[in-house]
């Protein structure tokens, strides 16, 4: 199977073309630490046997509103001995690691700390509407956020540095590369968007300057990391809102950004104003979307929302997409690579779409739990997802 053969993503070389997409899991510390179950959750998906694990959205600072509980953070040197082990926990079983940087949620952040500024490329509002919403989330009510507070470019500059430090950091402690967040209308993703970023100066007013950002964070971090260090970066391939960014300029985007020096593009869809393209209700909603970056792009294209085997092979081998990234799959079944490669695919626990992981995180904030599959959450208990060190030949 084509799936299962390796793949160069710069210089670095993946076993198979299965990533683990980057989840919000709400299991670490109040503090952003990692934790013995962050450490068990990523053992659990390396040791089924996905060739790339990228880590969920790493906050670079805690100054702004961000509505996500318990999530990862690289802010300076005391985040450093846990990030060391969590790459290591992902290695010990072959797999390599990147770890996805988040500038901020930006105006999307509608229910983000009280203390904390609400900021936005310019002085902009976010929504979730419930008709926009995956059939399984509609119970939710729309929800309008405040007028987000427009940055300044210093504070702009303030973001680069501290995306910059966080990659250092990174790769010191041994990951294998990092992931820009550049999509589902979060901060960044507003900087390219023309339905929010209205600024007349270096940061926007043309679709040139609204990639003056983007551009600024891959010249810096690639500046300040070694050469065989991965910098990937993920967009929407379309934001799906009327005066958003769209297919087309995304995937101009995206050829941009490539010749700026970036090793990959991970596709995702949609904003929270169109969270069913985010969330779809049905397997391979993002592959129509994916071709057409794979036309234009000489770089690897990930693609998400994968969850069968066949699907996978399908569209590698028809060349619509590079790799197949997983989230709720592997949140189901963390061996479903091991699995598919076996031929097992009738053994798959497979995700049906109910969105309790999203509804775990967004209403009772307990970390992401699982319908399918009760280890989600507990996986410091259960041996069989503890890391197993490699043992070093005398």
């Amino acid at each position: 199977m084509k799936l299962f053969e390796p793949i160069k993503i710069g210089h670095l070389e993946i076993k198979n073309r299965i990533a683990f997409a980057p989840t919000h899991m709400g299991h670490c510390s109040t503090r952003g630490e990692v934790t013995d179950q962050a450490l068990c959750h990523y053992s659990a998906r390396s040791k089924g046997g996905a060739g790339l694990i990228i880590v969920e959205g790493t906050g670079i600072t805690g100054k702004y509103a961000f509505s996500m509980r318990r999530g990862l953070v690289c802010i300076g040197n005391f985040y450093r001995k846990g990030l060391k082990e969590l790459a290591d926990v992902i290695h010990f079983a072959g797999a390599k690691a990147v770890v996805q940087l988040v500038l901020g949620q930006g105006a999307q952040a509608l229910f983000g700390h009280p203390k904390r500024d609400l900021v936005a490329p310019s002085a902009v509002s976010a929504g979730i509407d419930r008709e926009n919403m995956p059939k399984a989330l509609r119970k939710m009510e729309n929800v309008r956020g405040q007028t987000a507070r427009a940055l300044t470019a210093e504070e702009i500059a303030e973001l680069v540095r501290a995306t910059v430090d966080a990659a250092g950091i990174l790769e010191e402690v041994g990951f294998d590369g990092v992931e820009i967040h550049g999509a589902h209308g979060y901060l960044l993703a507003e900087f390219t968007s023309p339905l929010y970023n209205l600024r007349q100066d270096q940061y926007g007013g043309s679709f040139e300057k609204r990639l003056t950002l983007p551009l600024e964070l891959i010249e810096e971090i690639r500046r300040t990391v070694r050469r065989n260090f991965v910098i990937g970066y993920r967009i929407s391939a379309s934001e799906h809102v009327t005066g958003g960014l769209d297919l087309e300029d995304s995937v101009k985007t995206a050829t941009i950004l490539e010749k700026a020096g970036i090793d990959y593009v991970h596709l995702s869809s949609g904003c929270y104003g169109a969270l069913q393209w985010t969330f779809p209700d049905h397997e391979g909603a993002m592959i129509p979307e994916a071709q057409n970056f794979k036309a234009a792009l000489n770089i690897p294209v990930i693609c998400p929302n994968i969850h069968d085997p066949v699907t996978a092979e399908k569209s590698i081998n028809e060349g619509l997409i590079d790799m197949a990234s997983l989230s709720r799959a592997l949140i189901a079944d963390p061996n479903w690579p091991t699995k598919a490669r076996e031929g097992r695919y009738d053994e798959i626990n497979r995700c049906v779409f109910c969105y309790t992981c999203v509804k775990s995180i967004m209403e009772t904030g307990t970390g992401v739990r699982c319908s399918r599959n009760p280890d989600v959450g507990w996986e410091r208990f259960i041996p069989k997802y503890f890391p197993q060190p490699q043992r070093r030949k005398a």
